[in-house]
């Protein structure tokens, strides 16, 4: 399909081999396959010329026309290429040792021209001599070598220096002198020196002519070419004067050893020749420089170890590998005993990979878990339990001395096995048969009764399920229910349900400690899978219920078992308190515990309150509240559309009251009727609560009154009356829905109580009037419905309140 389309597949792979997906130009790409180098993130900062970063969609390297003309085999052929090349950028390469020291651009890199210059230095056109005369004349003079390489020194004539050193120029100078200028001395320094022209020739980063300074030397004139590109050879750089090379410089000798004998100082037309690299040799792994190395007179392994730095203290030294392409072309691996001083031949582009030693120990013994110093000591034949853990002082606080895991790998497939230890037998008696002796590797976990239980056993669980097999379950098992650490926990062979219980840190108080429930799964029909439920008795110490891998072990809780529940009583009782309550027991039964009412107690008025009330009370209060407060918005957005003016300030002032109430969750009752036997009992229930006030002579009148206070009870007033003495009812009062909270909570209403005198309802002491807001007088909305059902819920929380 692609062909059809017009695509050639072969060259959009090979688009793959040029783009950066594996980074670097196609220049690069050649300079790397005779030298591999390891790719550094800065690369692109440092090469303006590599490309930019690709897309992390490799598929995006095509258009979608491309992709849409690829077949499924092509396609896929495509995918796999990308992921090579993918698994290629990812994978670290080794760097070729020393080129970094040249990396970026040519640097001038100057000598130092402060320093003293050497008595060797060459005289040559250009230098200038500085001279000092003292005694009987006294003169300063500065003198250049003319192009003649001479000296002009006036009356004494010219000279000739060109060609001398600085030591045997200067002597010449001191003897004209003495010789010519009786009683006078001579003190002579170079000022100001030449510069030279030398070649950098060969594979320089940038080859060509350069002016230097006459005390540059070759590795000045290298950086001020830009070093040497990643094909030229860092060990056989040659200098070459008139044709004839006369030294070669080892830039090893000096990244190494800091060695500069063979870095001779330049002379005028000095050629520097860098030739191509020679024999290379990668190193990786466990040494101290991994990279690629130059080889010059290196020739075994031990060496190339020790141009690498030698192996690092994690290495592993008693085997390397080489990977080496043979004469076949085909790669080919050889063990190398003893890398660092085996005398094996290296080949130029053999790998020497030195592996990392293993962290694993062997043959020690571990002690971890509720322990203050986790610790693997060496094994001992004859070691046992005990000697890791020979007293109390080893463990931390609150240990479970009736089970601590011994874990031990299992020969010859080092599976691991699971055993007990109760080490409250270990340390009443060390060298007993409970005092299991210890193999290498044992590993002894001691658990305690904290919540870090799971992490101590949070590693062993996860090795002996990936020890699992196909056909073979994971020898663990779980325990719920009313054990003090339900969780998962290694099985042990042969472990009963009364062993796995103890690992589990017991029974819990409420536990029913009689039997148990172990839900099974049997697969030993291959065709189906099923689950099994066995009923193990827990009071028979023979009993041998063998567990098996992955059963659930389910301790259920004590028939009719609850914890103690509590009541408070408060107020006018005769013992107030806090009393624990047993199943069943009812408000008349406490009123008998607590020796019944003061003489001051007003038994209508007794507050009952019951915790799940309050809950469900308090999440009313908050839907009322969001209603209110949704309905106040979006009534004041009407009121803004039609241009009314409708005052909302009662209905703000409700919400703001709604907000400040909290929920009693009060039960109401007639105590009377209760202690009588009149009315049913009250089945009391974990956090009740019950208030006597002592009694109470007032009346109080609420809501929308001019004066809302209380009154004292006076037996011939009725409700109009008192409300007259608050000074009457205002213009938002509602005459028609005026009710009544009595003091036990209970609500009347007076004009749809039935009685042919409404104005005769009974006042009694404690009770509160509520004048209600008229809210139909005051909008027409739905809002003000839902409104005067918050009134009445305000208005019974008041009362209830006034109460305590």
């Amino acid at each position: 399909m692609a062909k059809a389309a017009g695509y050639d597949l072969d060259s959009l792979c090979a688009q793959l081999n040029t783009t950066s997906l594996s980074g670097g130009s196609s220049e690069n790409k050649d300079k790397l396959t005779q030298l591999p180098q390891r790719r550094s993130d800065s690369s692109s900062e440092l090469d303006p010329e590599l490309p930019p970063a690709q897309p992390a969609n490799p598929l995006s390297l095509f258009t979608p026309e491309q992709i849409a003309a690829m077949t499924p085999e092509q396609l896929a052929k495509v995918l796999e290429k990308l992921e090579q090349d993918q698994v290629e950028e990812e994978t670290e390469e080794l760097k070729a040792f020393g080129y970094e020291l040249f990396a970026g651009e040519p640097t001038s890199f100057e000598p130092n021209l402060n320093i003293p210059v050497p008595a060797s230095y060459v005289i040559g056109p250009g230098d200038t001599f500085e001279i000092q005369l003292f005694g009987k004349t006294s003169q300063q003079l500065n003198l250049s070598v003319d192009r003649n390489g001479q000296l002009s020194l006036g009356e004494l004539g010219p000279i000739s220096v060109a060609g001398l050193t600085f030591e045997e120029a200067r002597q010449l100078l001191k003897s004209r002198f003495k010789q010519q200028m009786i009683g006078v001395e001579a003190s002579i320094t170079l000022g100001e020196l030449r510069s030279i022209q030398v070649f950098v020739l060969g594979e320089a980063y940038r080859p060509g002519s350069y002016t230097v300074s006459s005390m540059s030397t070759i590795t000045n004139a290298l950086f001020v070419s830009g070093g040497i590109n990643h094909i030229g050879s860092l060990r056989k750089i040659q200098l070459k004067r008139q044709g004839k090379v006369v030294t070669q410089l080892d830039l090893y000798d000096l990244l190494l050893r800091g060695d500069t004998r063979d870095d001779e100082r330049l002379l005028p037309g000095d050629v520097i020749y860098i030739p191509p690299v020679g024999t290379t040799v990668a190193v990786d792994g466990a040494v101290t420089r991994p990279a690629i190395y130059e080889l010059l007179n290196e020739t075994s392994v031990k060496q190339v170890v020790a141009m690498a730095g030698g192996l690092k203290p994690t290495a592993y030294r008693l085997e390397a590998q080489i990977t080496r392409i043979d004469d076949n072309g085909f790669t080919t691996s050889l063990a190398v005993s003893d890398p660092a001083q085996s005398t094996v031949k290296v080949k130029t582009g053999d790998q020497l990979s030195v592996q990392e030693r293993v962290d694993v120990k062997r043959g020690v013994v571990k002690l971890r878990g509720h322990v203050y110093r986790p610790k693997s000591v060496a094994w001992q034949r004859g070691m046992r339990v005990s000697d890791l853990v020979p007293s109390l002082d080893v463990l931390k606080s609150l240990p479970q001395l009736s089970s601590a895991i011994l874990v031990r790998e299992r020969l010859p497939l080092r599976t691991l096995s699971i055993e007990t230890v109760n080490l409250a037998k270990v340390l009443q008696n060390k060298g007993s048969q409970s005092d299991k002796v210890l193999e290498p590797q044992d590993e002894l976990i001691v658990l305690g009764f904290t919540e870090e239980r799971e992490e101590n056993l949070a590693d062993l669980i996860e090795a002996l399920e990936k020890q699992a097999y196909a056909g073979q379950s994971a020898k663990i098992a779980s325990v719920s229910g009313l054990v003090r650490f339900p969780g998962i926990y290694p099985l042990g062979e042969n472990m009963t349900a009364r062993e796995l219980i103890e690992l589990a840190g017991g029974l819990a108080e409420s536990a029913y400690g009689l039997n148990a429930e172990v839900t099974r799964i049997s697969m030993q029909d291959p065709e189906q899978t099923e689950v099994e439920h066995h009923f193990i008795d827990l009071t028979k110490t023979d009993s041998r219920f063998v567990l098996q891998s992955r059963d659930v072990l389910n301790v259920r809780q004590r028939p009719e078992y609850r914890e103690f529940a509590t009541v408070e009583v408060k107020g006018e009782v005769k013992f107030p308190g806090i009393y624990r309550i047993k199943k069943g027991e009812t408000l008349k039964d406490l009123m008998t515990r607590v020796g019944g009412f003061t003489d001051f107690a007003h038994i209508e008025a007794s507050l009952f309150t019951r915790s799940e009330l309050k809950e469900r009370e308090e999440k009313q209060l908050r839907q009322l509240r969001e209603k209110l407060k949704a309905d106040i918005a979006n009534s004041q957005l009407e009121q803004s559309n039609v241009g009314k003016n409708t005052n909302l300030s009662s209905l703000e002032q409700l919400s703001e009251n709604l907000d400040s109430t909290e929920a009693l969750g009060r039960l109401v009752i007639d105590m009377k009727s209760v202690l009588s036997g009149k009315s049913e009992d009250v089945i009391l229930k974990d956090g009740d609560s019950l208030v006597v006030p002592a009694f109470r002579q007032e009346v109080s009148v609420v809501g929308e009154v001019q004066y809302p206070t209380s009154h004292l009870y006076d037996p011939y007033l009725n409700f109009e009356e008192y409300i007259e003495r608050s000074g009457g009812e205002t213009d938002k009062a509602d005459d028609e829905r005026i009710y009544i909270v009595k003091a036990d909570g209970s609500v009347v209403l007076p004009y749809k109580s039935g009685w042919v005198n409404a104005i005769g309802v009974e006042i009694e002491p404690g009770d509160t009037i509520v004048v209600p807001l008229d809210v139909n007088a005051t909008n027409d909305l739905a809002l003000w419905t839902q409104v005067s059902q918050i009134i009445y819920q305000l208005a019974l929380g008041a009362a209830a309140i006034t109460r305590l």
